[in-house]
């Protein structure tokens, strides 16, 4: 064994690579004749190759060896890769196992014979089935340096001479392995020299070329304070001149305004400590005695020396932008304020939601309150609870857009009506997000319902007016029953008194006595519906029938006034929908207006047409046609408008009151001027099942867009 040692011991010498050394001595040893298995394990200390590294689990822990190098020839383990550096036996603590204590007594170990039963050896089925008979472990040192442990394994049994050559071996191993490292070291940091030269040459010709463009401004100056250079883009900024450089009317403290002085000492303190300072805003001034907003900041050109770059950023057209911003976000928080309007965003993913200070003021949360669904549920009206819920739940759901009406109950016990409209929108993130804006419409609400009860009781103003107009027709209609009911009775007085009584006359005429009686009844029964306050009642009804009672309640009057009236009620004209007293309180006025209209007419028939009859749009359309007047183009527009009449008794409320009607009754009221005289006043509500179909449109459209938070 002796001659192939020397010569590997050569050959391992001459390497310059520590992964070339290990795997050259244990494939050396591997090929000598008995030999199983060679294993080199390091100490994390010894410069180990990357590589090397990476396929030992490499860990900076200094009491621990590392298995580096293995080969061998297994006889009896096939599929077995001996070379590989993983696994149970590629890490040793010093002192424990025989690996480890050669390392720890760092004195080499040697096993001449041993049966499979010693307790050394950790694998004794291994040992067996391979045929191992011997081991020899030798450390590895250099200059009394420990740098491992080296271990053979052998199927024929060693003697003494042959331990004590693969001790001398153990030794130029180590050398190689050392002159290896010193090898590498040598090389890498020549390699790092060169990359700090190549590195520093590039760097010197980048901050040239940075400061050539003018990108930024940059100034070198002295510890003291003095300038020494700067680029074109720092003297533009303070408005100096090349020249007033050269010449030093560019100095450091004149730069500077007294309240940033006590600052630039701070940052000059930092860069004697440290060498740097960190960025800084602060102002200069300019030649002309302004001043300029800039980010500063710097380093010495080396440790102990006195020579100063620093960079200086302009942040004045970013301070401008800051200065627009701020006002922009002042004049949008006023106008919330002013307009009772909040916004919010709400990104659903993440449950994140962020509100305007207005917002916060109209729930009337402290600003700033981590909001979150549950808190703001507390304010919601515990009658919108469920569709606010259910909002939520839509929302989460999809990315739709929303609209919707809603309360909140306030601590208080008040209530306030909100407004929301919120826009989906996708985030950076592609994450849904929504956009909203919410406005308190709790004045307006309250204006709204003061308006409807003003217009009630204009409404019902405008009724009792029409009861002095009616006066006479209302009295020639109940004087006609009330005579009859008078005749009959003493008829039928008479009739019984005569002897033999006449029963049978007695009771015709008691017949037609009851039916005069219903008959002023029901008279009487219009006119307290015409004229009561009651409540709107909506019911489907036959415009027709409801125009004949208002025409026989309304015809003495009119033939008193010679109006002829002429009826053209279409035959089987579909119901509407809406209340009659209100609808009849329309017609009457419509009638009681063309008779007016032709009140001063002499030179013709004083003719009105009342016109029922189909219109587009499944609609019922009721024209009241007269021959008066008419009425200026000047007044077309005003003549629907409170309180403007034409009439010298008149109000003004009647047409007025008769659009609101017409239009709650999701109609419309119009007047166009006749080809001939007079006008025509005409309006036209919905069919009964269109009404009744746009009422479950409206419905399940606010069901399906509806939400806020």
């Amino acid at each position: 064994m002796a001659g192939p040692l020397l010569s590997l011991a050569v050959t391992v010498t001459s390497e310059q690579h520590v992964e070339f050394v290990l795997r050259k001595i244990v494939d050396g040893l591997a090929s000598q004749p008995g030999v199983a298995l060679v294993r080199i394990w390091l100490l994390p200390s010894v410069h180990i190759p990357t590589a090397w590294q990476e396929g030992a689990h490499y860990q900076n822990e200094i009491e621990h060896l590392r298995l580096v190098a293995s080969a061998g020839n297994p006889i009896r383990s096939p599929g077995e890769d001996w070379s590989f550096l993983q696994g149970r036996f590629s890490r040793f603590p010093l002192n424990i196992g025989k690996v480890g204590q050669v390392a720890a007594d760092r004195h080499p170990i040697f096993i001449k014979d041993f049966a499979p039963q010693d307790t050394w050896v950790v694998r004794p089925e291994w040992a067996e089935r391979e045929e191992i008979r011997s081991f020899a472990g030798h450390p590895l040192i250099f200059q009394e340096e420990l740098l491992g442990v080296i271990g053979l394994f052998s199927r024929r049994a060693l003697d003494e001479q042959e331990f004590t050559w693969l001790g001398l071996f153990a030794n130029h191993a180590a050398v190689a392995i050392a002159n290896a490292r010193a090898f590498e070291e040598v090389a890498e940091r020549q390699k790092g020299e060169a990359e700090v030269r190549e590195l520093a040459s590039g760097l010197e010709a980048k901050i040239r070329r940075l400061v050539e463009a003018n990108v930024v401004g940059i100034v070198m100056f002295s510890l003291e304070g003095a300038i020494t250079g700067a680029n074109d883009a720092f003297l533009q900024m303070v408005q100096y001149s090349r020249e007033d450089l050269a010449t030093g009317r560019v100095v450091w403290m004149d730069l500077t305004p007294a309240e940033w002085r006590a600052r630039d000492e701070r940052a000059i303190t930092e860069l004697q400590t440290t060498g740097v300072f960190r960025p800084f805003e602060k102002e200069y001034f300019r030649k002309d005695g302004s001043r300029v907003p800039v980010l500063l900041g710097g380093a010495l050109f080396e440790e102990s020396g006195n020579e100063c770059v620093a960079f200086s950023i302009d942040l004045s057209e970013q301070k401008q932008a800051e200065r627009a911003l701020r006002r922009s976000e002042a004049f949008l928080a006023e106008g919330q304020r002013l307009g009772q309007t909040g916004s919010y965003s709400w990104r659903v993913a993440t449950g994140e939601i962020t509100w305007s200070e207005q917002l916060y003021r109209i729930y009337e949360f402290e600003i700033g309150v981590p909001l979150t669904l549950d808190l703001i549920r507390t304010r919601v009206h515990p009658e919108d609870l469920t569709l606010y819920e259910k909002m939520v739940e839509q929302a989460r759901n999809g990315e739709n857009d929303f609209e919707w009406h809603y309360r909140l109950l306030m601590a208080d016990h008040s209530v306030k009506y909100l407004h929301a409209v919120a826009r989906a929108t996708r985030d950076q993130n592609g994450q849904l997000e929504y956009i909203a804006a919410i406005q308190d419409v709790t004045a307006r609400r309250v204006s709204e319902e003061a308006r409807d009860k003003a217009r009630s009781e204009l409404a019902h103003v405008a009724k009792v007016m029409s009861l002095g107009t009616l006066a006479a027709s209302i009295a020639h209609e109940i004087n006609q029953p009330l005579s009859g009911i008078v005749t009959n009775a003493g008829t039928c007085q008479r009739m019984l008194a005569a002897a033999p009584p006449n029963v049978d006359g007695a009771l015709e005429t008691a017949r037609r006595t009851i039916r005069d009686a219903n008959r002023a009844s029901e008279v009487i029964t219009r006119l307290r519906a015409l004229f009561s306050r009651k409540e709107t009642a909506t019911e489907s009804l036959d415009l027709n029938e409801a125009t004949r009672e208002v025409i026989a309640l309304s015809l003495s009057g009119l033939q008193r006034n010679q109006v002829v009236v002429q009826a053209e009620l279409a035959e089987h004209l579909p119901l509407v929908m809406g209340d009659r007293v209100q609808l009849q309180q329309v017609i009457l006025n419509l009638l009681r207006n063309a008779a007016d209209a032709m009140s001063t007419i002499d030179d013709r028939p004083r003719e009105l047409l009342v016109r029922t009859e189909r219109a587009e749009g499944n609609q019922v359309r009721l024209s009241v046609k007269d021959a008066g007047i008419g009425f200026t183009p000047e007044a077309a527009d005003k003549i629907f408008e409170a309180f403007y009449t034409t009439k010298t008794d008149g109000m003004g409320i009647g047409l007025s009151i008769s659009r609101s009607i017409i239009e709650t009754h999701q109609g419309r009221l119009w007047a166009t001027q006749n080809d001939g005289p007079g006008s025509t006043f005409s309006f036209a509500i919905p069919c009964a099942l269109e009404r009744v179909a746009d009422a479950e449109t409206r419905v399940n459209r606010t069901d399906t867009s509806t939400g806020a938070v």
